[in-house]
């Protein structure tokens, strides 16, 4: 484990072959979106070679009228970047033998069986493979969950898109059924289970799952498209996702970028950080690379609308011939994942070299989820600001 970078601490830029001046010209650009009002603050934090080479944020002026302040230890709402996070867990069971890629979740769940769902595995649930929607509200008039158990209930009720394995859709309820499976075999309740085997061990002081004991009172609010803080987000119709007050997998943990940017450096070691072994060498390289190779045909690249999500590893974006969403600069190894309120998260071992950024900002639905960015500005300003500021920051790499 000695090889690699076991605590990661500030740094000049030039230490680590990156230029500063470089560096700025993203935190001005970073400045000038918000600024501008696109978002509502941005967070941008970057490591190379296990050196910080910029932690730095900013705040829209109305955000601040608000008292809103940031400070080391603060929170933000992470979306679906906490799929990542349950991946890591689900596959710590599997190499503890609780459960296996392979076989059917069915068969530690018998209730998620029913409806075409027996031949759904592990592996197709972290893939986004499984055939199940994204959306569980508003079906047959159904009223929305109160409970993780009702969400869990009416997913096992649900219908499939497709047969498991044969296409891709993505699908955050699918991370929830990861929930309950850990749950279920380890015998042990997620908010424990995340403690004693990722947070604790990584010293992610302040990151948390969405579970009944987690502070996300604590967290920075989320903001509407005028910068105000939305102070019922699961009663105003801002959130695509309303059963995401009892989403604990799949896209409603709170984290920091210093705690984010540790766990992408225990995935760039390979598994381990401050001489800790959270996952095997082994493990990690089968989670950052693509599962299913038609990803890669000819079909799938010569669509010309390609799905945002076209390729994916454990738990993991991951590049394939034609998929770049996390920096069109990324090399063939890197891998990543976004979140719906403005997280972007990026581990490129070639460069050795972590992106994290970050705002708190809520996708309306009353946009089209399109690429047509003159219809839909407020969707589309996330997506683009994460991939600017990720390419000028590849562009201060020097060597």
């Amino acid at each position: 484990m000695s090889e690699y970078i076991q605590q990661i601490c500030k740094g000049d830029p030039e230490t680590v072959d990156m230029d500063s001046n470089q560096l700025d010209l993203a935190s001005k650009y970073v400045k000038k979106q918000v600024d501008s009002g696109h978002i509502p603050l941005g967070y941008m934090f970057v490591v190379r070679k296990g050196k910080i080479v910029l932690d730095k944020y900013f705040i829209h002026p109305k955000v601040l009228e608000q008292e809103i302040k940031i400070y080391s230890n603060s929170m933000f709402p992470i979306a679906s970047v906490t799929k990542p996070l349950s991946a890591t867990l689900a596959m710590k069971m599997v190499e503890m033998g609780n459960i296996s890629l392979e076989t059917p979740v069915a068969e530690y769940m018998s209730e998620f069986g029913q409806k075409g769902k027996d031949s759904i595995t592990l592996r197709h649930l972290l893939t986004h493979t499984s055939g199940l929607s994204d959306s569980l509200v508003g079906q047959n008039g159904r009223p929305k969950p109160t409970s993780f158990d009702e969400v869990i209930e009416i997913i096992c009720q649900q219908p499939l898109m497709f047969q498991p394995g044969s296409n891709f859709s993505y699908s955050t309820p699918g991370f929830e059924v990861v929930v309950e499976l850990i749950q279920k075999t380890s015998g042990v309740e997620w908010e424990q289970l995340s403690k004693e085997l990722l947070f604790d061990p990584l010293n992610m002081t302040n990151s948390y799952f969405n579970t009944p004991k987690a502070p996300t009172d604590k967290a920075i609010p989320l903001f509407n498209r005028a910068l105000e803080i939305d102070y019922s987000p699961y009663q105003s119709g801002l959130d695509p996702h309303h059963y995401f007050e009892f989403n604990m997998g799949g896209g409603n943990g709170i984290s920091n970028p210093r705690d984010i940017a540790v766990f992408c450096q225990m995935m760039l070691n390979k598994g381990s950080y401050n001489n800790v072994q959270i996952l095997s060498p082994v493990t990690v390289s089968r989670m950052t690379e693509p599962q299913f190779q038609w990803w890669n045909s000819g079909s799938k690249l010569t669509l010309q609308e390609k799905p945002d999500f076209v390729s994916q590893g454990l738990g993991w974006m991951v590049r394939n011939k034609s998929h770049y969403r996390g920096s069109d600069l990324m090399s063939a190894k890197a891998f990543f994942h976004g979140g719906a309120y403005g997280m972007r998260a990026i581990v490129d071992p070639e460069y050795d070299l972590i992106t994290i950024f970050l705002t708190s900002a809520y996708h309306d639905p009353s946009y089209p989820n399109n690429r047509n960015r003159s219809s839909y500005p407020w969707l589309t300003h996330h997506h683009q600001i994460q991939q600017i500021f990720s390419n000028m920051t590849y562009a201060a790499i020097r060597k």
